[in-house]
């Protein structure tokens, strides 16, 4: 007994004295994540600078329990890791990241079905808590150890109705994704990716849709799962007909179209045209994912495009092309895959979409993981002088019906000159970098989840990406200003 009396001095000191010398303050509700295990705190703090203002003598913080501040002479920081102490020492992050629990049970959660789970979110002083469908999604990312979620919020998990949810900066719905990055060293290429997308891509039609999204929204969160830190996550919106705002079909009369390009059986690389059958919501390597009335698909409409690819005569494709894709969007798309060296989207991970009856098709980007001088495992590849192409691409080019490869050019030239340029490039790579280095999203993702290729430092990744990108680019203008 007096042993232990005598082990617990030191603490009830340091709290005896904190109420004396210094002030304690109450972390908000949903606002922190404590993992007992590897004994780290991350706190959601949107506007640190304010909190220290207010307190100026912040001796312990309130989180499920009291947490005395081993050092009190060094300030409360973004930049810098605090040890804090509740009998056990703990690592403190304090982080600008939204901050997400999810809830779920490890035993049965699969990459079929969704189970019931719970979430909550916390972002400045937004609180969200809700039921929620979660499943493992990805292919190949299955294999991975930490793994990537798709979500669907719920009213309940009984009825499992489904309901929408807005977060700041991004849409309403009720399906969203969080994705591991698990293969990306850096944690950086599909969120730039994702954003460069964004910048140089805006759907022909938006006169007529001013909300229409030529993609999908993303933003980054700090993940606790399970009350165990997973680490940061890419919290993205999914596409579908309401994202794209597609014409909805009436009763059986098809407008809007929507489809995935989800595996490699030659429609999407437009390499091959099979005969279909509607009864199939796959065709080709395509998956339909609107309109699918009455159980059936059509494919009408998409098989003839790739037909008129694969088989058409060079005068039929040169005289029908422009009425089956909208070739300025097909210039984007091809531009944008060869910047950033998308391998794994020519001939999958795209959508193709069609906004109206007797509109023309769209490539919509999609899963952009393996880009930017690494390939889908993770692993570098560091090519930079090769011309990515797929069937529609290379006939394109070869072929200049009304002066593409002319348009393509100029184009190209246009791009370089602003969102493409070196300068641009570099600086979008630069900012989450630096905000993942000196915020310590880094140091606290790498306590649980070690980088791709565990020997390289962040450092070397950084340069191994940016002397990628300066290649690449050198290359790309060699080639498209011998067009």
């Amino acid at each position: 007994m007096e042993q232990l009396l005598y082990k617990a001095l030191p603490l009830l000191f340091l709290l005896f004295s904190s109420v004396i010398f210094g002030q304690e303050i109450e972390a908000n509700k949903g606002s922190y994540g404590i993992d007992e295990a590897n004994k780290i705190i991350v706190w959601h703090v949107a506007e640190l600078d304010s909190v220290l203002l207010e307190n100026k003598t912040i001796s312990s913080i309130k989180f499920d329990a009291s947490f005395i501040i081993s050092d009190t002479d060094k300030p409360l920081s973004y930049s810098e890791a605090n040890k804090v102490t509740k009998v056990d020492s703990y690592v403190l992050y304090i982080s600008k990241l939204p901050l997400v629990h999810i809830t779920l049970d490890d035993s049965t959660i699969n990459s079929e079905n969704k189970i019931a789970g719970s979430f909550t979110y916390f972002n400045d002083d937004t609180y969200l808590k809700s039921s929620i469908g979660i499943r493992h999604r990805g292919n190949l990312s299955l294999s991975f150890s930490k793994k990537s979620f798709d979500l669907e919020f719920w009213t309940d998990s009984i009825s499992k109705e489904k309901k929408d949810v807005k977060f700041n900066g991004l849409r309403s719905d009720d399906d969203w994704i969080l994705d591991a990055m698990f293969n990306e060293p850096l944690r950086l290429r599909s969120y730039v990716s994702t954003k460069l997308w964004l910048t140089i891509h805006q759907p022909y039609y938006l006169e007529k849709e001013p909300e229409a999204k030529s993609g999908f929204g993303v933003k980054f969160v700090d993940v606790f799962k399970n009350n165990h830190y997973y680490g940061v996550y890419q919290f993205s919106e999914s596409i579908d007909r309401k994202q794209l705002k597609l014409k909805k079909n009436v009763d059986k009369s098809i407008n809007g179209e929507l489809y995935k390009a989800n595996s490699y059986h030659g429609g999407p690389d437009f390499t091959k045209a099979p005969k279909y059958r509607s009864i199939f919501p796959h065709w080709a390597g395509f998956r339909i994912e609107y309109p699918f009335i009455d159980y059936e698909a059509d494919w009408q409409h998409l098989s003839k495009f790739v037909n008129l690819v694969v088989n058409g005569t060079d005068t039929a494709f040169i005289n029908g092309i422009e009425r089956e894709v909208k070739l300025s969007n097909v210039i984007d798309y091809y531009l944008f895959i060869n910047t950033v060296r998308a391998t794994d989207n020519l001939g999958k991970n795209y959508y193709l979409a069609k906004y109206n009856k007797n509109e023309p098709y769209f490539f919509v980007a999609w899963d952009l993981d393996g880009v930017m001088g690494i390939i889908q495992v993770g692993k570098r590849e560091a090519i930079s002088k090769d011309i990515l192409g797929n069937g529609l691409f290379n006939r394109l080019i070869k072929l200049n019906p009304n002066g593409y490869n002319a348009k393509l050019k100029a184009r190209w030239l246009d791009l370089r000159s602003n969102a493409f340029s070196n300068e641009e490039l570099l600086s979008k790579i630069d900012e989450v970098y630096t905000k993942f280095t000196e915020e310590k999203i880094y140091e606290r993702e790498q306590l649980i989840w070690k980088n791709t290729l565990n020997d390289i430092s962040n450092e070397a990744h950084y340069k191994y990406l940016t002397s990628w990108l300066n290649e690449r680019m050198t290359n790309l203008d060699a080639y498209f200003m011998s067009l």
